[in-house]
């Protein structure tokens, strides 16, 4: 089996190499990711600008590391495309350091990388959790283990696309594993007017509350009661798909491992 791997935040930090260890022993892993940070720019891609692409030192032996001058959606095609001359057989973004909830499944360039991969017909999930929290932690790794072993099988569809959030667990523990639906939000951006007269556009989500209550199964709820929240999308508008039979597969197997 071979998995890509890439991110938003740059193939230079921590949390990729993380998920690359989670993922290590499932395949034959090469990582691709941008040279920086790339964060907020969803599933863009460059186009008619030269994107380079150079090896650079990997943090994890028996794995190769390409670096791309673009967004996350650019390292997906050039990774596909141009290293994995084959394909993959799943693509595998993050972790991202901090939630990717609600409607920031529109802008985030780690679920817009695996948004690049399922509209190319591969299997796709994007991990994130709170950036306080420790990558490495031995129940992290190994729910991403088996999460991304439903998604490899042959059960799983071509072009299936998951969007995991981890709740934070320095101080309670991980609860379980719910399906869980984008919690309705709407954007919320801030312009800041820079001194050489240019802007910077800072952008935010404001959750509408009913009643000051979370809407029940969404991911911002799901994630309020330390349970890990996993979205099954589809199509242009991402709806989530509750009945999924690998969405099912990837709670069970989650569970397990949680207790």
């Amino acid at each position: 089996m071979k998995i890509l791997v890439t991110n938003d935040d740059g193939f230079d930090n921590a949390a990729i190499w993380s998920l690359v260890r989670a993922v290590k022993d499932l395949g034959e892993v090469t990582v691709v990711a941008p040279a920086g940070n790339q964060s907020g720019v969803g599933a863009a891609l460059t186009l008619r600008t030269s994107v380079k692409i150079n090896e650079v030192p990997s943090r994890v032996d028996g794995v190769k590391c390409y670096a791309v001058s673009g967004t996350p959606a650019d390292s997906v095609v050039l990774g596909l495309e141009h290293v994995l001359c084959g394909g993959a057989d799943a693509v595998v973004s993050g972790i991202n350091p901090g939630f990717n909830t609600s409607r920031n499944v529109f802008i985030s360039g780690t679920i817009g990388a695996a948004i690049q991969a399922a509209a190319k017909g591969v299997k796709a999930c994007a991990f994130s959790m709170d950036a306080s929290d420790n990558f490495d932690d031995p129940t992290v790794k190994d729910v991403i283990g088996v999460i991304t072993t439903e998604l490899l099988s042959t059960e799983t569809e071509r072009g299936a696309l998951f969007n995991v959030n981890i709740p934070t667990f320095d101080e309670t523990p991980i609860e379980g594993t719910e399906g869980a639906a984008p919690a309705p939000s709407e954007f919320k951006s801030l312009i800041e007017a820079h001194s050489d007269g240019g802007f910077e556009i800072i952008s935010g989500l404001a959750v509408y509350l009913d009643k000051l209550e979370m809407v029940s199964g969404t991911d911002i709820e799901v994630l309020s009661r330390n349970r890990i929240a996993i979205s099954s999308l589809e199509g242009p508008t991402l709806a989530h798909q509750p009945q999924d039979p690998a969405l099912q597969r990837m709670i069970e197997a989650a569970n397990c491992i949680i207790g």
